[in-house]
């Protein structure tokens, strides 16, 4: 018996000492400030189960430890890490790393591509800097819209005119994280509560802004003009998905415990929430995407005649014509870069996001 009582009072005391881990940062300090950057992966940490996720595409290396934001850049991934005063240019493909920018910042919890620049939040200093990507200058720099001792701006978004800002203000609890759309001077132009306890990555789809939540490991699709959630899928990797970048077709989400870049399927979820067009189906295929001067539009002959229409991000029509050809190519040298909405048919029966570089 009292060998009995000594086991079950063994077996308790482990699962009470794993038990009190799971919510505590890399400092052993309970889940607050920098909760969503894990710096040490010890093996008794935990990743929490998933389920409803979105299909796996890819998975890459990441080329630096505790990734933090991404970007896309209509080509490439740039991936910024935690501590290590770098910018890292890679191939989506594999990982490669194609370039390095060093920088000055210490935590750059935030980033996107647009413009023709990378946008980079540093949370130490509350600045959002703009950064030359061929040589790493930085062009330009405004503080963050909130500025206080407790703030952390993570994610940023390039919507085609603005960005997006995510602020994290240094608890998993404090229901002021905020989400905010400014200008290219820092100039606030909306703000709202964030959604989720741990703000952190975002996207623009062209239509929709996708945001991170690290404390409920969620990634949620947000309308912005009424700024609510539409849809909400669990991010891949476990603990700490840190950023999002949207190439035209899918999204990425960095992981900081798997050190890890994800390519997902939001077109298809176990939850069926989700419906996005791909760039071909059985009857058109559009290339190349990204396109910096035109895209090709192949069809099948019973579809020759059919209009097309090309939409910008607010719904305007910028271009227009009928696919008389098989193949028929469409100049879009003219267009600002950023994502349009391609769309074929009278009734824009198929629709396709294509991106400008």
């Amino acid at each position: 018996m009292e060998k009995f009582l000594l086991l079950l009072i063994i077996v308790l005391g482990t699962c009470f000492n794993a038990s009190s881990q799971v919510n505590n940062d890399a400092t052993g300090n309970p889940a607050g400030d920098n909760a969503y950057i894990n710096i040490s992966k010890s093996p008794q940490e935990k990743i929490k189960s998933i389920t409803d996720s979105p299909i796996i595409i890819k998975r890459i290396p990441s080329p630096t430890s505790a990734p933090c934001d991404i970007a896309y850049d209509g080509q490439d991934l740039w991936v910024e890490g935690f501590g290590n005063y770098m910018l890292y240019k890679i191939s989506p493909v594999d990982g490669s790393i194609i370039k390095t920018i060093p920088t000055n910042i210490y935590r750059p919890y935030g980033l996107d591509f647009g413009n023709g620049y990378l946008w980079v939040a540093d949370a130490d200093n509350n600045l959002i800097q703009q950064v030359d990507t061929s040589n790493g200058n930085v062009v330009a720099s405004f503080p963050t819209p909130c500025t206080s001792v407790s703030s952390y701006p993570s994610g940023l978004a390039w919507d085609g005119q603005n960005l997006w800002n995510n602020d994290e203000m240094g608890t998993n609890s404090n229901p002021n994280d905020s989400t905010y759309k400014i200008n290219t001077t820092g100039q606030i132009i909306q703000s709202h509560h964030a959604f989720g306890t741990a703000v952190t990555g975002l996207a623009w789809d062209g239509q929709y802004l996708w945001s991170t939540d690290n404390g409920n490991l969620k990634i949620y699709k947000i309308n912005v003009s009424s700024f609510t959630v539409i849809d909400t899928i669990n991010a891949p990797g476990g603990d700490y998905p840190n950023g999002l970048a949207f190439d035209g077709q899918y999204l990425w989400v960095s992981n900081n415990y798997t050190d890890s870049l994800y390519q997902i399927d939001i077109s298809h979820t176990n939850n069926g929430l989700f419906h996005y067009s791909l760039t071909n189906s059985s009857d058109f295929f559009v290339y190349p995407n990204p396109a910096s001067d035109e895209i090709t539009i192949n069809l099948s002959n019973s579809k020759v005649g059919i209009p097309y229409y090309i939409t910008d991000q607010t719904g305007r029509q910028i271009l227009t014509g009928k696919l008389n050809n098989k193949t028929t190519i469409i100049n879009i040298n003219n267009l600002a870069e950023g994502v349009y909405l391609l769309q074929v048919g009278e009734m824009g029966q198929k629709s396709f996001k294509i991106i400008k570089k």
